[in-house]
């Protein structure tokens, strides 16, 4: 067959044996469940609203109970927070629906909590005296809105006393004076933290080149055990089967990132999370561009340590270079976030770039002009990467025995 045609049935072929493999599968899948957990679990939790059942006996019980549920209900309609919760809350309220049960002064409260009808009772005639009674806990949310009602009521009561109207106690707590806000370093709000978006896509890259490219090893390993790659070179150039080999496996991998990365945007399109959505497409290109040149290079070097071995035995040796190689670029992106030297130097560098400068635009660090030089380079260095694998692949391919990288180079047993 043509070439062509001879290429394209030998990477089909690869594309059927990757998506064979079990690790393959498995990695995959809980990669997708991880960026579907990430994207829509913290919008699901966020919409949910819990609802508490609350016992009141007692006028004053009854008044901060009231005002407690008007809180929780604002909270979770969007509204506008009274100034003076503001001001006695500044961490801010939560939402919450809040059910009153009232009591009668004859009713065991105490009975009540005790058969878990509510989850607490407040009981009390005074604000300043109220007791609140759970059975082995009061929730978090509902002891704040708790707590901020009586507060108010005690500042009103006060404040009726000392005769200041309404308005007035308002105008005390929101004097409509706020401090100026000067960033030093500012940076464009986004769905989640930049640096968390740069260890997902670390995290991606890592997993995907490291089990597709095992495969690859592991592929022409076990061909050149069993000697199916004595058929398969009798048949097209050694050079087609490393050509098709590469190119099926960079299909299966960009797959695999594109899967997971549409999952991730799908999760924030469906839970109205925009600013996720700006923030990941931002990134998806250029991660997308360097994955691509990155991957074809290290599918190329995966490739000849494949070759290198005599059986899918040796492949702990003849692989821990590659295993290496993979793993440096992860901790680099990981730990490289701070700006300076070594980040700017690690991302023009072809082994760490692709991670690196993708984690520098996200980051903010990389000038406009910086991503095209060090895609540029990257090229280059592939280019360079790919010849020198192909050349240790085609010279240890057909040989029995296990060789080492500086022998296959020369051509020599």
């Amino acid at each position: 067959p043509g070439a062509a045609r001879a290429i394209g049935l030998l990477a089909a072929r690869e594309v059927r044996g990757r998506l064979r493999e079990k690790v393959l599968l498995g990695t995959t899948a809980v990669l997708l469940l991880l960026v579907t957990a990430a994207t829509v679990l913290p919008a699901l939790l966020a919409q949910s609203v819990p609802t508490y059942r609350v016992a009141v006996q007692g006028e004053a019980a009854d008044a901060v109970v009231r005002l407690a549920a008007e809180l929780g209900r604002e909270v979770a309609d969007g509204g506008d927070v009274p100034p003076l919760a503001s001001l006695l809350e500044p961490a801010g309220l939560p939402a919450a629906e809040v059910e009153l049960v009232t009591l009668d002064d004859e009713t065991d409260v105490e009975r009540i909590v005790r058969q878990q009808d509510v989850v607490v009772a407040v009981v009390g005639d005074r604000v300043g005296e109220l007791v609140v009674l759970g059975r082995e806990g009061v929730p978090a949310d509902l002891e704040v809105l708790l707590g901020s009602a009586a507060s108010q009521l005690q500042v009103r009561e006060t404040a009726q006393d000392a005769g200041l109207t309404d308005e007035q106690v308002d105008a005390l707590a929101d004097p409509r004076v706020p401090p100026e806000v000067v960033l030093l370093d500012p940076r464009a709000p986004g769905g989640i933290p930049p640096e968390a978006l740069v260890v997902g896509l670390a995290v991606l890259f890592y997993v995907s080149v490291l089990t597709v490219g095992m495969g690859i090893a592991q592929g022409v390993a076990e061909e050149k055990h069993t000697r199916a790659v004595d058929v398969l070179a009798a048949a097209v150039p050694v050079r087609w089967l490393l050509v098709g080999r590469v190119l099926g496996s960079t299909v299966v991998a960009v797959a695999q990132v594109v899967l997971v990365v549409g999952a991730g945007l799908l999760g924030a399109a469906l839970t109205g999370q925009d600013e996720l959505l700006h923030q990941v497409l931002e990134a998806a290109w250029w991660f997308g561009l360097f994955f691509v040149i990155g991957f074809v290079m290290l599918a190329c070097l995966w490739a000849a340590a494949g070759a290198l071995a005599a059986r899918e035995e040796d492949l702990n040796a003849t692989t821990v270079v590659m295993q290496v190689l993979v793993v440096l670029p992860f901790f680099a992106a990981v730990l490289a976030t701070d700006p300076g030297p070594v980040q700017r130097v690690l991302a023009y560098v072809p082994f760490t770039a692709p991670l690196l400068m993708p984690a520098r635009i996200v980051l903010g660090t990389a000038q406009p002009w910086e991503p095209w030089v060090a895609a540029g380079v990257l090229l280059i260095g592939a280019v360079v990467l790919v010849l020198v694998g192909a050349r240790i692949h085609d010279n240890a391919l057909l040989r029995t025995e296990r060789l080492r990288a500086r022998d296959a180079w020369r051509g020599t047993a």
